[in-house]
């Protein structure tokens, strides 16, 4: 974590100095801009005089930003201290080695907690193995941990290890708890809201340091959660021990957003929105009242004296919005505009249908914002193989769903839906795997062999051990949840993500790309679009080819497999001219020669590479296609 040694950048001040310095590390980590930020902040406000290195001393300097990090409202906690400390003091060390020495001292930093043990980062355990309940800084309840500590153990199947650290603190300090203040309890029948889970609750206000209010929320969670994964595991416990309404306020970070009634045009156009909604998914309904908010809030802000539909007009009111949404801050990428752009183009366009006086062309093809052409991000072959291995090793619930995922091409949201009886036989010795409704509302069977029915086998397995408050909401669903879906694709894309960092793989990889990965060897393996876009469910080819990866090699392929089945090289032929000293004055002759100087032009125009003179000569060439269908006209009459 220290950073690498460089030359010391020239700058003319502090600010220079330290955002020179900072660009030059191998590890920029955050801390050390933060901490160079509020230090820097602190002297100008307090001693603006100061404008180079050299005249920093300990006294005033240092020690009074130590004291005004202990003064911070809400307060910093120590670790918060120790770490700004730190960041400096290498920087510090780093870019002046020739100032005063000892502007840092260890006693400047925050006293840290108790530690047992010599040295806490040697010999360290895996993370679920760190803390148990019954070896901890807290005494915990002896006979509740028994009960505790297993369930966690059976949640560190599915869960991430951070998760699962912090169900055993939330656990320790719970029957840390109830072993001091209720020593009396011994079975978990006798527990009950008051006195001794709201006691807790209160306790938690009452810690010194004091506790953040996030904190809070996820130690009472846990708990929570605990408590009811024992309830369904059959032991006897009280039910609502913890109210919604125990838990900590949130800050206020919504948001207000208007109303569309409170807009102008707004009941008209949430009038037809609330008709798209029968017949749209909810998630597109809120992307055009998305729209229409935008749209209706700048007119209203913009052109307040606008009063009519009929009034709209391209310039300036259609022009002056998307100007508006070119010059957001923070910036809305190509992608968010056409869709913005699109949904009101729909909106205008109904309106204008059920009757509204609308001008037409308000939002024409061409104001459309060009989407972004993404290159396809199908793993390598190294990658996917090394990837694949890992997924095996593992073997638990999540690597074989994401094994399934690279086997059959299906989304991550369709993995998650799967039915606990997906397998369907469609023949002898013939299965398939039915894939729901999923992100174009279709559902569609995909052939599987032995090895896709043996990940299915295995996960059916390893669905048994799953802990029975996952069970018992998902009891027709494949792969085991606790209750929302969110959770389980959290773990999924975490899960994925850790198993490519112990593969090796250098690429951050998503679960799009195994279906991207999946496509790529479907074509390569010789399946046609068509088949292809039957086994993705698409609804058109065109969807298709986007995950379709051509690597250079397949391109050389194809180009030497066309150069050999070609028979002869073939050229354009010249054009003879001689018919031009036969030429007649008649209108025949006229109307020969105008074809042949035509084609003259042409192809002298094909060999040009000045697109300007190619511009020129078309629009001549198109001059002289008028006048050879005058002559026609001329032919006909004449007949």
């Amino acid at each position: 974590m220290t950073p690498r040694q460089q030359p010391r950048p020239v700058a003319q001040n502090l600010e220079d100095i330290f955002a020179a310095y900072l660009q030059t590390l191998r590890c920029p980590y955050r801390y050390y801009r933060v901490a160079a930020h509020r230090f820097l902040a602190f002297l100008q406000t307090d001693f603006p005089h100061v404008r180079s290195l050299s005249e920093l001393r300990r006294d005033p300097h240092l020690l009074g930003w130590v004291r005004g990090l202990c003064q911070q409202d809400p307060p910093l906690s120590n670790y918060t201290r120790r770490i700004y400390l730190t960041g400096l003091r290498r920087l510090l060390r780093d870019l002046a080695p020739e100032c005063e020495p000892g502007l840092i001292l260890p006693e400047d930093f925050s006293p840290r907690p108790p530690q047992h043990g010599t040295n806490p980062k040697k010999d360290r355990r895996p993370e679920t193995e760190r803390h148990p309940l019954h070896k901890s800084s807290f005494q915990p309840h002896p006979s509740f941990s028994e009960i505790f500590d297993p369930l966690i153990r059976t949640l560190a199947t599915t869960l991430r290890a951070d998760t699962i650290n912090t169900y055993r603190i939330a656990a320790r300090r719970f029957l840390s708890y109830l072993q001091t203040d209720f020593p009396q309890i011994r079975e978990l029948s006798e527990l009950r809201r008051d006195p001794h889970l709201l006691g807790w609750v209160r306790g938690l206000y009452q810690q010194n340091p004091p506790l953040s209010n996030s904190t809070r929320e996820q130690y009472i969670y846990k708990v929570r959660c605990l408590l009811e994964n024992l309830t369904a595991a059959g032991h006897p416990l009280q039910p609502s021990l913890i109210l919604a309404e125990d838990f900590p306020p949130r800050p206020g970070r919504k948001r207000i957003r208007l109303q569309l009634s409170n807009l102008v045009f707004g009941e008209i156009f949430e009038g037809h929105i609330q008709i798209l909604a029968t017949t749209l998914r909810p998630g597109t309904i809120a992307l055009y009242r998305t729209t229409a908010r935008c749209f209706l809030s700048y007119l209203q802000t913009d052109f307040p004296q606008l009063h009519q539909l009929a009034e709209l007009r391209r310039d300036p009111h259609l022009f002056g919005w998307f100007r508006h949404l070119c010059q957001k801050d923070p910036p809305l990428c190509n992608t968010t505009r056409h869709e913005y752009l699109l949904h009101l183009r729909r909106l205008l366009d109904d309106l204008a249908s059920a009757g509204h006086s609308l001008q037409p062309g308000l939002i024409l093809t061409e104001d459309l914002p060009p989407r972004p052409q993404y290159l396809p991000r199908a793993l390598s072959l190294d990658e996917d193989q090394r990837l694949q291995q890992e997924l095996r090793r593992t073997n638990d619930l999540l690597s074989n769903a994401l094994l399934l995922m690279r086997a059959t091409g299906i989304r991550i949201g369709e993995c998650v839906a799967l039915a606990i009886n997906c397998l369907r036989s469609i023949g002898p010795d013939q299965w398939a795997l039915q894939v729901p409704l999923g992100k174009l509302r279709t559902e569609r069977l995909v052939p599987v062999d032995e090895d896709i029915r043996q990940i299915v086998d295995c996960i059916l397995t390893l669905r048994v051990h799953a802990p029975a408050s996952h069970l018992a909401p998902s009891a027709r669903f494949l792969l085991p949840r606790s209750g929302l879906s969110s959770t389980l694709y959290r773990n999924l894309r975490v899960a994925l993500h850790q198993t490519a960092e112990r593969a090796g793989c250098s690429d951050r990889i998503t679960p799009h790309r195994l279906r991207h990965t999946y496509a790529t060897e479907m074509i390569r393996l010789g399946v046609s679009l068509p088949a292809l876009m039957t086994l993705l469910g698409h609804k058109t080819i065109r969807m298709t080819l986007r995950y379709v990866q051509v690597t250079q090699r397949d391109l050389q392929r194809e180009f030497h497999l066309a150069r050999r089945n070609a028979v002869q090289l073939h050229r354009i032929p010249d054009l003879s001219v001689s018919s031009f000293l036969s030429v007649t004055s008649d209108l025949p002759g006229i109307r020969r020669t105008l074809a042949t100087t035509r084609h003259l032009l042409e192809m002298y125009r094909r060999n040009l590479k000045d697109e300007g003179a190619r511009s020129k000569l078309k629009r001549l060439a198109q001059r002289l296609r008028t006048v050879a269908v005058e002559l026609d006209r001329f032919a006909t009459a004449e007949k």
